[in-house]
């Protein structure tokens, strides 16, 4: 039995999780706009995540729902369930 090489293929991952630094798509009304995400760990809630625009920690930003989003390996960031 031959092992396969990984080194020749690129590995394909399903992100089970958000972490800072990744991008999301989010909808807002008629805009459709990229945010950083910012933090994952927001006090009294373990189904929010907070999202800004330059990804600082501390900047006005959103909160939203993580159940809301899903991992896109095409465009390679959070976007909207459907």
């Amino acid at each position: 039995m031959r092992r396969r090489d990984h080194r020749r293929e690129p590995r394909r991952e399903s992100k089970a999780a958000m972490q800072v630094g990744d991008r999301i798509l989010v909808n807002k009304g008629i805009a459709k706009r990229v945010y950083l995400i910012a933090r994952t760990e927001i006090p009294h809630s373990t189904e929010k995540v907070f999202v800004t625009k330059s990804g600082g920690n501390f900047t006005i930003g959103l909160k939203v729902w993580k159940s809301d989003y899903m991992w896109s390996e095409k465009s390679r960031m959070w976007i909207p369930k459907r």
